[in-house]
């Protein structure tokens, strides 16, 4: 959903306005701020009302009412804002720079707060996108038959339209009835059909390195899935200038609604049973936290990484972790900064810096936090007790 900043969802941060405030009448001020990156490291915050005016241009209000960042939204901007006091925001430039306007009582300064990690908006995209259709048929079975389907490097979806088949996947079967499929990669696949079925067969390839996570599992076709995927059964049979690019889109879309009915479900089953082990997910995202810790990694783009919501990777986290992704993250940094620390190959600031913190003076405030000691102080104990250990050794030699 994109909110909108004239709906609903805005008014527990504050309300719109057309009209340029009079600020010689109200004992305001005007502060200009230029905006350059989609890439925020500070929120303002005020303790009192905010007017945000606006020249045209493409941004987003990026805001929150705790500074946590937990329940951080954004929402398109077409109007003049009046914030309420204590909330914090910022804006995000989506094309060229940007330069607005806080209004606030004279006597008020400007007060930022700073991120724990730079917050980076995503726009609108797609996690992963349809290259090619290399081949697409719709079959029709009126006996017993046994098929072997070879193995390749493309993916292929296998959509029952009416009967049933059994298809046998790495040694496992599924039965598919009327309006399921199956959706596999570089598999030799056996298919056996008892009597009657109709069947749509799909080959295609992606952008994308990563396997699809809704593999080798069937799943019942809603009804806006069976209709997208007549769609594309149709587009196989004609022969316009729009077929090709529309049999993409439409494979695209179910492809999507795939992917978005998997996570639903697995966000249920999560929230409805905190017993499950640490399932195949959740290990590929700490995997991929390990291997980038050196990088300024955000939530969103391990969001983006895994094709699962913010909600759902939240679920995912507390459920098996007891802990956030955020502080999950921000846990295996600070230790890997004393093992960094501990080398001695490196400053603090080249540290906070490779471990993707916004400034040094953050990362000494969070590591007092973490350990009760600033990354100075544990350096030059560490140095202590090298040059202890070689005194020692020296004077036992």
């Amino acid at each position: 959903m994109i909110n909108q900043t004239n709906q609903n969802s805005f008014e527990p941060f504050g309300s719109i306005y057309n009209e340029p405030v009079d600020i010689t009448k109200l004992s305001l001020t005007r502060r200009e701020i230029t905006s350059s990156s989609p890439k925020i490291t500070d929120l303002f915050v005020f303790p009192c009302e905010v007017y945000i005016e606006c020249p045209p241009g493409l941004f987003r209000l990026l805001i929150t009412s705790s500074p946590n960042m937990d329940d951080v939204e954004t929402f398109s901007v077409r109007h003049n804002l009046r914030l309420k006091p204590n909330i914090y925001f910022n804006l995000i430039p989506l094309s060229t720079p940007l330069t607005w306007h806080i209004i606030i009582p004279q006597q008020i300064p400007v007060q930022l707060v700073e991120l724990a990690a730079p917050y980076t908006y995503q726009p609108v995209s797609a996690p992963f996108h349809v290259r090619r259709i290399l081949d697409c048929w719709f079959a029709s079975q009126f006996e017993h038959c046994r098929l072997t389907k070879m193995s390749h490097k493309s993916y292929e979806m296998l959509y029952v339209y009416e009967g049933s088949l059994a298809v046998t996947l790495s040694s496992e079967t599924y039965v598919l009835q009327s309006h399921d499929l199956i959706l596999y990669h570089s598999e030799t696949a056996d298919i056996s059909i008892e009597s009657t079925c109709s069947y749509l067969t799909t080959v295609f390839d992606i952008n994308q390195r990563k396997p699809l996570h809704i593999l080798n599992r069937p799943f019942h076709c809603t009804s806006e899935l069976q209709q997208i995927l007549w769609k594309l059964l149709i587009e196989s049979f004609a022969n316009s200038y729009y077929t090709r690019t529309l049999m993409v889109c439409y494979l695209q879309e179910a492809l999507l609604l795939l992917m978005q009915f998997y996570e639903k479900t697995s966000h249920e089953t999560l929230l409805s049973d905190a017993r499950l082990p640490m399932n195949d997910l959740l290990s590929e995202i700490l995997a991929f936290m390990n291997k980038h810790i050196a990088e300024p990694i955000t939530i969103e783009e391990i969001c983006h990484e895994f094709f699962i919501s913010r909600s759902s990777l939240q679920a995912l986290f507390k459920t098996h972790l007891n802990s956030s992704p955020k502080n999950y993250l921000l846990n295996i940094k600070l230790q890997k900064s004393k093992e960094l620390i501990r080398q001695n190959q490196y400053t603090i600031s080249e540290i906070a810096y490779m471990l993707g913190f916004s400034s040094i003076h953050y990362f000494s405030r969070l590591f007092k936090k973490y350990f009760n000691t600033t990354p100075s102080a544990y350096a030059r104990k560490i140095a202590e007790n090298q040059n202890s250990s070689k005194n020692n050794s020296a004077s036992r030699d």
